[in-house]
């Protein structure tokens, strides 16, 4: 099986993923701006040299789906302080080992660091919470002064440190809080709405909101370099992601004078992680689709960055930026037709990729695109709760096979080798049949945001 990580700058319920040391955590997703310095030797890239090409209105009418799903699908899982390998997914029927409850109605993802649980709340005067893992108790709370204090992408941790970014949809800021007294200790740039923190090595990358792309150092907060890309489009929320040295992200670029192929619009880019320098750009041609498709959050294995978009699979080539194949239309039957089905963002699963669309949990080919298995049912693309450990996939809705009694607010866990339910799992909240969010797994067990509550499940006997 490759090794796989997730792209993570908006939200929702990612695999399993593997950090390779204690500083390589990939989270999965504002802040007054502090006077200080600018660092005028860092290296500058800009990407906005002419004007920028008008959104179609199809692109517009997919901008609620999209946000809606990246925050409720793969940004939860980000990364785990444990070894993919090491994580066992929960078999037999779970029940509630733990409720925290921080006065605040909704949880944003979950980010697992040792023996605490961090993560932050989207709605309301949100806030970031540091939660003891054994206990369940709330270890400290966190709201940064003078900015909206909503988090709603996972935090990243960086040695002592854990970093947030807040008031995404706000003035905000991306704020450094030491995870020992829950103080801050140093701010940067106010981010673009549902970006991601993410922390490789040294650096930390974050988008803001007028579409400057930062690394930090991460130890300090002081700017390293920064891309200038251009933000005319609705906004394309994915979380970047460093793999051996190249860094990749979606982004909006205007057109390049003389370079035909670089017309304005939506790109997945590579960049060398240490400069910001550009090794290739990708563009997701779609009918009709003017600027590209948005790519929704894609999974990057050791060769290839899978990722959906427009009703359409596609899988690229990580050292060329070429297709591996030729993007697929992922069409099934709707209301007895066969039309083309919008999907969530992928989650890897062995030899297959796991999307879920309005009717259907789907198993996709990695080296054909071509469906492998399918789970019909009634499913939500902005609650899937999609995660995986070992061979269990958790996802929520009513798979047809096991129908829950409403197909938000339950739970369920599927053996990927046989595609045998193996339980569900609801639970009564003030307002009834309330959707599960961030799924976080754990060994045997999972961290899940319920109504007001941060919920911890653990393996049944």
């Amino acid at each position: 099986m490759e090794d796989p990580f997730c792209l993570m700058v908006g939200g929702g319920a990612a695999p399993a993923l593997r950090a390779r040391s204690p500083a390589a955590q990939f989270p999965l997703w504002p802040f007054a701006f502090r006077a200080r310095p600018t660092n005028t030797s860092a290296p500058r890239h800009d990407l906005s040299q002419s004007p920028g090409s008008i959104l179609m209105s199809s692109m517009m009418r997919r901008f609620y789906l999209l946000v809606t799903t990246i925050g409720c699908a793969l940004l939860p899982a980000s990364v785990f302080a444990q070894d993919a390998p090491a994580i066992r997914g929960i078999r037999k029927a779970p029940t509630e080992e733990f409720l925290v409850n921080a006065g605040v109605r909704d949880w944003g993802p979950a980010t697992v660091a040792g023996t605490t649980v961090f993560a932050g709340g989207p709605t309301g005067k949100g806030g970031l919470f540091a939660i003891d893992a054994g206990t369940g108790k709330l270890k400290w709370s966190f709201r940064p002064v003078g900015v909206n204090g909503s988090v709603s992408t996972t935090p990243a941790v960086f040695r002592d440190m854990v970093i947030a970014p807040f008031g995404a949809a706000n003035p905000g800021a991306v704020v450094a809080v030491s995870m020992t007294t829950g103080k801050e200790l140093w701010r940067g740039p106010d981010p673009a709405v549902d970006a991601a923190v993410v922390v490789v090595g040294e650096l930390a990358y974050t988008m803001d909101k007028q579409g400057g792309f930062h690394a930090l150092a991460a130890g300090t907060g002081r700017e390293v370099w920064k891309i200038t890309f251009t933000n005319h489009l609705a906004p394309c929320p994915t979380q970047p992601i460093v793999r051996d040295g190249i860094l990749y992200l979606m982004a909006e670029a205007d057109a390049t004078a003389g370079e035909a192929k670089k017309k304005a619009g939506y790109y997945l880019f590579a960049l060398d992680a240490k400069s910001g320098a550009e090794r290739w750009r990708y563009r997701a041609d779609a009918p009709y689709i003017t600027p590209g498709a948005c790519l929704t959050q894609p999974v990057v294995t050791a060769t290839t960055i899978f990722a959906t978009g427009e009703q359409r699979l596609w899988a690229i080539d990580r050292a060329t930026g070429r297709d591996r194949w030729a993007s697929i239309e992922v069409r099934q039957p709707v209301d007895g037709r066969d039309r083309a089905a919008e999907l969530s963002p992928l989650v890897e699963a062995g030899n297959v990729l796991v999307g879920m669309s309005a009717g259907f949990l789907t198993g996709f080919d990695k080296a054909s695109g071509k469906v492998v298995w399918q789970v019909p049912g009634e499913y939500h693309l902005t609650h899937p709760s999609l995660a995986v450990a070992g061979n269990v996939l958790y996802f929520q809705g009513s798979p047809k096979a096991k129908p829950a009694a409403m197909s938000r607010g339950t739970l369920y866990a599927l053996d990927l080798d046989t595609r045998t339910i193996l339980w569900s799992f609801s639970r009564p909240t003030a307002e009834p049949n309330w959707a599960f969010g961030w799924v976080t797994p754990v060994d045997g067990g999972v961290w899940v945001d319920s109504y007001q509550a941060m919920v911890r499940l653990r393996e049944g006997l």
